[in-house]
C-alpha cells in the first residue's frame, strides 16, 4: 500500500555502489557470459548474492553496516550489469548471418548491414567486433540503451504512479524481491545469523557441482582436442533411443543441480502445473499426435532439439498462440472482475500480501485477485524523490518518437502509421494493462506475437524490419519495480544516479568482454557446448519466422492452423475453468501453460526439488523456517557454482591469448 507521510526515504547511491557497478563489471559480467555460452545457466542471483554479501562483510569489518537502501541500490547494480549487456545481440547477428540455417531459408542474405556486416567482411571473418563495418551496429546499440531507459523512467514510473500511489493496488510480488538484501542489512551478527549458514552450505554444494561441471571441461577443453565432461552438458538426448516406442516424443535429462534447488523455491503448484504439461504434451502427447499424422516435418532419427522444432511448427505453434490468447482473456477478466468490485463496494479491503511461504506452498486464496480499496492521490509522499508526471510524460515521449524516427530511417518503406500505433497507442495500453494484474496478482499478461502478426499483415516484404528497434516496449514491470524501491525507503533519485553510472559500465565492459571472447573463440564451437548445441536451433526458428516477410519463401504461414489456434483457446479457458471450479491454486494453470512442449529436463528437475522442499525439507524442519532458508541456500549454491565460472573464464581469456589453436 502506499507509504505513509511519515516515512523517511533515504538516498542509497554512494561510493560503495561505485565500487559495486565496477566489481560487477569486472568480475561478475564475463564469468556470466562465459558460463551462458557453457551451459546455458548464467550466474542467476550468484551476481546479486556475491556482491552484496561481499560488500556488507567490508562494511562490517570496518564498523560501517551497509543500510538497506545502499544494499538493495547494489543488489540492483549487479542484477543488471551481470547479465552480459547489450553486445550479445551483435555477436549473436554475427552467427545468424553465417549460419546454413539462416542461408537456407534467404534470411542472411537479407540482412542489413547495419544489423550485421556482410560475410565476407573481416569483422565477420576474423572475428573482430571493433572492425568498422561494425561501428554503424555498435551505434545503434549506444542509441537503443538510451532510449530504452528514457522510455523506462517515463512509462514505467508513469505506470507505477497509478497502479500504486493513485489506485493502490497490494503488488503481492514486491516483497519477496526485497526481503533478501533487508535480511542482510538487518542481521548485524554474522555469528548469530542463520542466514549464512544456510549460504555457506549452498556456497560448498555449489563449488563442488561447479568444479565437475564448468571446471572440468573447462580445464580439458584447453589441453585435448575436446574437453571430457562427466555430466552432460547441457543434457542428455535418450529422443531417438526412445523413438520406437515414444515416436516423437521430447526425451532428454538434465543433470544441473542448480535446477533442483530452484524447484524448493518456485511456487509448488506452479512447477506441479508445469510438469504435468509438459508430460502430457512432449511425452504421452506427442506419440499420439504423430500416430494421426500430424507432424508431417519428423523423422525417425531427430534428437531432442530438431524433434522440438519440428513438433512446434507442425502443431504446437498454432495450439500455443490459442493458449496464450486464453491467458490473456483470463487476465483481462480479471480486471474487469476487480473493477466491477471496486465499483460495488464489494471488493476486499485490509488484507495483506501473501508471504514467500504462502506462495510457495501454494496456499489457498494467496493469490486471489483483490483490490486495495480506496484509491489514494496523485501526491506522492514526502522525500520520496519522485519527478513531475509531466517530466515522466516528456521521457515517453521523446523516446517513442526516437524510437520511430530511427525505424523509418533504417526501414523507410515500412508502414510509419504503424509504428506510431506500437509507440504511443500499443505500448502504453498494454503495458498498464499488464502492470495493473502485475499489481493485482504477481503475474503480468502479454499477447501473444503481436510483432510477428503485424509484420505479416502489414504486406511488407524484406528481412530487415525484424531487426529494426521498433518500438513495442512492455514496461509494465517498472511498476513492480519502483515499488521495491518504495519497500525499501529508498529516494528514487538513487535510481537515476544508479543507472547514469551504469550505462557506460555496461557498454564498455559487454564490448570488450563479449569482443574479446569472440576474437578468442568462435561462438559457437565446441569450446561452449550450449551454444554448440542450441544455437544452430535456434537459427532455424527465428529463421522460420522470418520468411514471412520474404517473397515466396514463407514456411511459417503454413505452421498457423486456424483450428489449433481455437483449440488451444478453448482447451486453455477450459483448463482454467476446471481449475476456478475445483478452487485449486491458480498457480497450477499458469505453470500448465508454460510446460506446453517443454523439453522435460527442467520441469522433471523443477518437480523434484518442489518434492524434496514441500514433503521432506519442510517437514523437518519447519515450513515456514525451511522456505526462508531455501532463497538463502540458493543463492549460496549459485555463488559457489559462480565462482568456480569466475576462475574459468579467467584461466580461459589468459590461455589462449598466450596460445594460438588453428581454428
Amino acid at each position: 500500500m502506499a507509504q505513509k507521510p511519515d516515512t523517511q526515504f533515504i538516498d542509497g547511491f554512494n561510493w560503495k555502489t561505485v565500487v559495486g557497478a565496477f566489481f560487477v563489471g569486472c568480475v561478475m559480467m564475463p564469468a556470466s557470459i562465459y558460463i551462458t555460452l557453457f551451459s546455458g545457466a548464467g550466474l542467476g542471483p550468484a551476481a546479486e548474492w556475491v556482491t552484496i554479501i561481499l560488500f556488507a562483510e567490508l562494511a562490517r569489518r570496518s564498523l560501517n553496516a551497509l543500510k538497506k537502501q545502499e544494499m538493495y541500490l547494489i543488489y540492483h547494480v549487479a542484477a543488471s550489469l551481470a547479465g552480459g549487456g547489450a553486445f550479445a545481440g551483435l555477436v549473436w547477428n554475427a552467427f545468424l548471418r553465417t549460419s546454413p540455417q539462416a542461408a537456407a531459408f534467404g534470411v542472411a542474405q537479407g540482412m542489413p548491414n547495419w544489423a550485421a556486416p556482410a560475410a565476407n567482411s573481416p569483422g565477420i571473418l576474423d572475428r573482430a567486433l571493433w572492425h568498422h563495418d561494425w561501428w554503424m551496429a555498435i551505434g545503434l546499440v549506444l542509441v537503443g540503451s538510451v532510449l530504452w531507459r528514457l522510455n523506462f523512467f517515463g512509462l514505467g514510473y508513469a505506470l507505477f504512479r497509478i497502479t500504486s500511489d493513485l489506485e493502490r493496488l497490494p503488488f503481492p510480488m514486491a516483497a519477496i524481491a526485497t526481503q533478501g538484501s533487508i535480511a542482510l542489512a538487518e542481521s548485524p551478527d554474522r555469528k548469530e545469523s542463520w542466514r549464512w549458514r544456510a549460504f555457506s552450505v549452498g556456497s560448498m554444494l555449489g563449488l563442488g557441482f561447479g568444479l565437475v561441471y564448468i571446471g572440468l571441461p573447462t580445464l580439458t577443453g584447453l589441453v585435448f582436442a575436446a574437453p571430457v565432461a562427466i555430466l552432460p552438458i547441457p543434457w542428455a538426448d535418450f529422443t531417438v533411443a526412445g523413438e520406437n516406442i515414444l515416436p516423437s516424443a521430447l526425451l532428454n535429462l538434465s543433470f544441473d543441480l542448480g535446477t533442483v534447488l530452484w524447484g524448493m523455491v518456485v511456487p509448488f503448484w506452479a512447477v506441479v502445473g508445469g510438469f504435468i504439461s509438459c508430460v502430457a504434451t512432449s511425452i504421452l502427447g506427442n506419440p499420439i499426435l504423430q500416430h494421426f499424422g500430424m507432424f508431417p516435418t519428423w523423422r525417425k532419427g531427430m534428437g531432442v532439439l530438431p524433434t522440438q522444432t519440428a513438433t512446434w511448427f507442425d502443431f504446437w505453434l498454432s495450439v500455443g498462440i490459442g493458449v496464450a490468447l486464453a491467458v490473456t482473456a483470463v487476465g483481462i477478466w480479471a480486471l474487469v472482475r476487480a473493477f466491477l468490485r471496486t465499483r460495488a463496494g464489494t471488493a476486499p479491503r485490509g488484507g495483506r500480501p501473501p508471504s514467500d511461504v504462502d506462495i510457495i506452498m501454494g496456499r489457498e486464496g494467496t493469490m486471489e485477485m483483490v483490490s486495495g480499496g480506496a484509491r489514494g492521490s496523485w501526491t506522492p509522499p514526502k522525500g520520496r524523490g519522485d519527478w513531475p508526471m509531466w517530466l515522466a510524460g516528456v521521457m515517453f515521449v521523446i523516446s517513442t518518437i526516437g524510437y520511430i524516427w530511427l525505424c523509418h530511417v533504417l526501414v523507410p518503406r515500412f508502414s510509419l502509421a504503424m509504428l506510431v500505433f506500437y509507440g504511443f497507442i500499443w505500448t502504453p495500453l498494454t503495458s498498464y494493462v499488464s502492470a495493473r494484474m502485475i499489481g493485482l496478482t504477481g503475474n503480468g499478461i502479454g499477447i501473444p506475437y503481436v510483432r510477428e502478426g503485424s509484420f505479416m499483415l502489414s504486406g511488407y516484404r524484406g528481412v530487415d524490419i525484424w531487426f529494426a528497434p521498433i518500438p513495442l516496449n512492455d514496461m509494465s514491470w517498472g511498476a513492480t519495480f519502483f515499488r521495491q524501491f518504495e519497500l525499501t525507503q529508498t529516494k528514487f533519485t538513487s535510481i537515476i544516479k544508479a543507472e547514469l553510472l551504469m550505462l557506460p559500465i555496461s557498454i564498455v565492459f559487454s564490448f570488450v568482454f563479449w569482443a574479446f571472447l569472440w576474437h578468442l573463440t568462435a561462438i559457437p564451437s565446441y569450446a561452449f557446448p550450449f551454444t554448440d548445441k542450441v544455437w544452430p536451433f535456434n537459427a532455424l526458428s527465428q529463421s522460420l519466422f522470418m520468411t514471412a516477410t520474404i517473397e515466396g519463401r514463407q514456411w511459417l504461414l503454413q505452421s498457423f492452423k486456424p483450428l489449433g489456434i481455437a483449440a488451444g483457446l478453448i482447451g486453455g479457458l477450459g483448463l482454467y475453468g476446471v481449475i476456478a471450479w475445483l478452487k485449486l491454486p491458480i498457480f497450477l494453470f499458469y505453470g500448465a501453460i508454460g510446460g506446453l512442449n517443454q523439453m522435460p529436463s527442467g520441469p522433471l528437475l523443477l518437480f523434484i526439488g518442489a518434492l524434496l522442499g514441500r514433503f521432506y525439507f519442510a517437514k523437518r524442519f519447519g515450513e515456514e523456517r525451511w522456505f526462508k532458508y531455501a532463497p538463502i541456500a540458493g543463492a549460496g549454491f549459485a555463488a559457489g557454482a559462480g565462482l568456480i565460472g569466475m576462475l574459468a573464464v579467467g584461466i580461459t581469456m589468459v590461455t589462449r591469448s598466450v596460445v594460438t589453436k588453428p581454428f
